[in-house]
């Protein structure tokens, strides 16, 4: 019998088949593992790939064809995801914020500082905490002088206010504050990134146009001059420039003719900014028309002067009240309304609301500002050329109206009243002259600077320069602005 098995050698070799089968096995195995690692590390660079050339498309299109951009996107597309994926961050981020219950929002509040207020007691009452509006005061002290600050400026704070917890208070920070002390200037005050506050002034450009106004009295100088183009600040200079020739109480009448030329400032919208100077001035009534210059001289003094260069100035106005009606005429006898004789008027009475203004009729020194037997609250200006006025009935006194006081010709001095012995509301004024009274509605006052004769010949060419300007002048006014009318009883409307 032979040494040689059979049967243990088909064993062997069974066993050794199995074996390798197990091998071949896990290679194949090991191999498909790897290889599914390896697809999907492509797979997640795939995914990013599209994303990223978006953001190439959106920050450069220029630089990439977009057929190619589109095959690309397409070939990287990784299965089961939406083109649209960066609109879903968009969505996301949108709702993110649509769900947030304590996000900070901020806020536009807008205040007006009281009489007698100040800028910190208005953010005080705002909610703001006081460290923080006092960095910001400090901030805006750099750029502007908050003792300029008016009762009635508008400032518009800026909040940024965090919902806070349920049953706590709402957070508020300041962000920031605006306003506009002038026409031209806009102030803001901001936080900076690191917390800190900055100012930054805003100057506004307009454009200087020269325009005119003129038409004929129907209801007023006031109304018609407005209807004309003027704004209130040019129809009240312009009663300054007329002051010294005519009498407003008793002169104008319907069918007089004006004509004003002034300066205009416009935003660029066309929209008028502010007005600027009257650079003439026309009245045409009873007697010879009225025609007056702007004029500088070289030493810095500006006036208004005749075509022939006399000044429009006088040592004392006609009347030291605007809007007021001649109610009692000076008179050497004249029955007195509360004590029923006759006796001799010293002045010239205007009726006139209570706290209408009263105005020093020229430069000059207060002698008295007090209570003055029947004339109740009593001033006397003392002026040149031993002139004296009186203002009598008054309800008050201006600030720092006081004997010893020095007073500029159509400075506020006082406010009408009905103090003393009077009837109603009204100012009684007189004047005297070397210590005698005088009738002010008809005296011939001497007038103001006058021109030597060096600046004649400067006068004269402002004067034609003017005259040019004043031709070639464009209506203040369109044609198609509905104007004011004036109601009965209670004047323009």
């Amino acid at each position: 019998m032979s040494g040689f098995d059979v049967s243990r050698a088909d064993a062997h070799r069974t066993r050794g088949l199995v074996a390798a089968a197990s091998l071949s096995l896990s290679a194949i195995l090991l191999f498909a593992l790897m290889t599914g690692r390896e697809s999907q590390s492509e797979a997640a660079t795939l995914e990013r790939e599209p994303v990223t050339e978006l953001v190439q498309v959106s920050t450069d299109p220029a630089t990439i064809e977009p057929a190619q951009d589109t095959e690309r996107e397409r070939a990287l597309e990784p299965p089961g995801l939406s083109p649209a994926f960066p609109t879903d961050i968009i969505a996301l981020n949108t709702a993110a914020f649509a769900d947030c219950v304590r996000c900070a929002t901020t806020i536009q509040v807008e205040r007006e500082v009281p009489r007698g207020g100040t800028l910190a007691g208005l953010l005080d009452d705002s909610g703001i905490d006081r460290v923080e509006a006092a960095r910001a005061i400090s901030a805006l002290n750099t750029l502007y002088d908050l003792r300029y600050l008016r009762a009635g400026q508008n400032i518009r704070i800026y909040v940024e206010t965090t919902p806070g917890a349920e049953g706590e208070d709402d957070t508020l920070r300041l962000n920031g504050l605006s306003f506009r002390p002038d026409v031209e200037r806009s102030i803001t005050v901001a936080r900076t990134w690191d917390g800190e506050y900055r100012a930054r002034e805003t100057i506004a450009q307009f454009e200087r146009e020269m325009v005119r106004s003129s038409g004929e009295i129907t209801t007023s100088l006031y109304v018609d001059a407005l209807n004309a183009g003027a704004t209130d600040r040019v129809v009240v200079e312009l009663a300054g420039v007329l002051a010294y020739a005519i009498d407003f109480q008793r002169s104008i009448q319907p069918g007089d003719g004006f004509d004003i030329v002034f300066e205009r400032f416009v935003d660029e919208e066309g929209e008028t900014a502010r007005t600027g100077d009257i650079l003439y001035a026309r009245y045409e009534g009873r007697g010879e028309p009225k025609e007056f210059f702007r004029y500088e001289t070289p030493d810095g003094i500006v006036g208004y002067y005749s075509s022939e260069g006399a000044s429009a100035q006088r040592l004392l106005m006609l009347t030291p009240i605007n809007g007021a009606r001649l109610s009692s005429h000076f008179s050497r006898a004249r029955r007195h309304p509360i004590l029923g004789y006759t006796r001799r008027h010293n002045g010239t009475d205007f009726a006139a609301p209570r706290g209408t203004p009263v105005y020093a009729a020229g430069n000059g020194v207060i002698e008295r500002a007090d209570r003055y037997g029947s004339f109740g609250n009593y001033v006397r200006i003392r002026h040149a050329n031993g002139y004296q006025t009186a203002y009598a009935h008054l309800n008050g006194f201006a600030r720092g109206m006081r004997a010893g006081t020095r007073v500029t010709q159509g400075q506020v001095i006082a406010y009408v009243g009905t103090t003393g012995r009077s009837t109603g509301p009204h100012l009684h004024y007189e004047v005297h002259h070397n210590g005698t009274p005088v009738n002010p509605m008809t005296l011939d006052l001497p007038t103001g600077r006058q021109l030597n004769e060096d600046e004649i010949p400067l006068f004269e060419a402002e004067r034609d320069r003017i005259i040019a300007i004043r031709d070639a002048a464009a209506p203040a006014a369109e044609p198609s602005e509905t104007p004011l009318v004036a109601d009965a009883g209670n004047g323009a409307q």
